[in-house]
């Protein structure tokens, strides 16, 4: 098995464009604490040029390039792990542009994996306040929130009854205000999060 295909099964990376050589890993330090850093590389030939479609033909897109991203990977052992990925970058004759290779393994403009964003959303259903989570995973409290925030709107227009054991907590977030969660007991599912602990008092009564 070659080096790069023993990588990507230790870091479960599905992406076959994503490439590692020898030595890639390499010890350091982000922020003040140890840390791991993997160097990899995505490029491939891309169809098409993403910003006016012409098709990729005689080499009108042609690589131009390499952009680093240190994207926040789970960790890897006892250590943070970040992968130091240069993308390839392409330049189109034909709309005079460039754009950047892409991956499934982080959404456009992020530097978190998908694969720490989901075992953060499976971490929000215990009973874990978002601060330790996002010491957890070394990312901020505010990337915590937005996960949340993202993962309660795929669950909350499927819920028309409650099932028949849940479980709640609250938490804090956005300096210090309260909210409150509830999950399925028996299979750990978000049913919703709401902005606050309190229930909304209607004016008109007394």
């Amino acid at each position: 098995m070659s080096i790069t295909n023993s990588i990507r099964n230790l870091l479960d990376i599905q992406d076959e464009n994503i490439i590692f050589e020898k030595n890639c890993v390499k010890k350091g330090s982000f922020k003040g604490i140890a840390c791991k850093f993997i160097e990899a590389k995505l490029t491939y030939y891309p169809s098409h040029c993403m910003n006016c479609g012409i098709r990729n033909e005689n080499y009108v897109v042609y690589k131009n390039g390499t952009q680093t991203s240190r994207i926040t990977l789970p960790s890897s052992g006892v250590l943070p792990t970040y992968l130091l990925l240069k993308k390839q970058r392409f330049f189109c004759k034909s709309c005079h542009s460039s754009f950047t290779a892409k991956t499934p393994l982080v959404k456009k403009n992020c530097f978190i994996s998908e694969q720490t964003r989901t075992l953060i959303a499976i971490k929000t259903s215990e009973a874990q306040s978002i601060k330790s989570i996002a010491r957890d995973f070394r990312v901020s409290e505010t990337t915590v929130q937005r996960v949340i925030n993202e993962t309660s709107k795929t669950y909350r227009p499927y819920y028309k009854a409650l099932p028949r054991h849940i479980s709640f907590d609250e938490f804090k977030y956005a300096k210090g205000k309260m909210a409150f969660e509830y999950v399925d007991a028996e299979t750990g599912n978000i049913l919703d999060i709401l902005s606050r602990r309190l229930p909304r008092m209607d004016k008109s009564c007394s």
